[in-house]
């Protein structure tokens, strides 16, 4: 019986890692997708546990740094304690931090009750590819979009970077945070 669960979560593993093998390889004959500049503010972010369909608008014109990641992708599980720590750092009334896992509803929902409960950042899925699709995610994990309160991306990082990856989010989070500044300035 324990040499079949070994076999089995050995081959979970093999599977796990020839997934993200094919996730993050580049076809040559693919032409590259034009850069994200702008997405409509009505664009799904991605799922609650309960089904409801959070939007960008929803977020009431604040930067939005949205963290496309799975659960198999340990670059992901290593990142989303620094976004965390982004989140609390940042305060939810001025930014939102959101991981949008994008594996399916039975993952999630056993993902979600670890996280939720420990973290502040918001946790969405997207089953579908709806809102990877509308913020142009890369075929692989993690993806990360930071987006103006106006809809407008600040940048977009696809892959695991070694170091400075956080430094460079919060460089365009504060980027963010100055131009709603300035656009209320020069609004009221």
């Amino acid at each position: 019986m324990k040499e079949n669960d070994e076999m089995q979560r050995r081959r979970l593993l093999a599977w796990a890692c020839l997934a993200a093998l094919a996730g993050t390889a580049k076809a040559d004959d693919k032409p590259a997708p034009p850069p994200l500049e702008r997405v409509p503010l009505d664009v799904p972010v991605g799922r609650t546990l309960d089904g409801n369909t959070l939007r960008l608008s929803d977020f009431e014109g604040k930067p939005v740094v949205l963290f496309f990641w799975a659960s198999w992708c340990p670059h992901c599980r290593n990142e989303l304690p620094q976004l965390e720590r982004l989140q609390l750092a940042a305060r939810k009334e001025r930014v939102r931090v959101v991981a949008v896992n994008v594996e399916d509803r039975d993952i999630f929902r056993k993902l979600h009750r670890g996280l939720s409960d420990k973290m502040q950042m918001l946790h969405l899925y997207d089953p579908e590819g709806v809102s990877a699709k509308a913020f142009a995610k890369a075929d692989g994990v993690p993806y990360t979009v930071v987006v103006r309160g106006d809809g407008t991306i600040a940048k977009t990082m696809s892959g695991w970077c070694e170091s400075g990856c956080l430094e460079d989010i919060i460089t365009h989070v504060n980027g963010a945070l100055a131009a709603g500044r300035a656009a209320s300035a020069a609004g009221g």
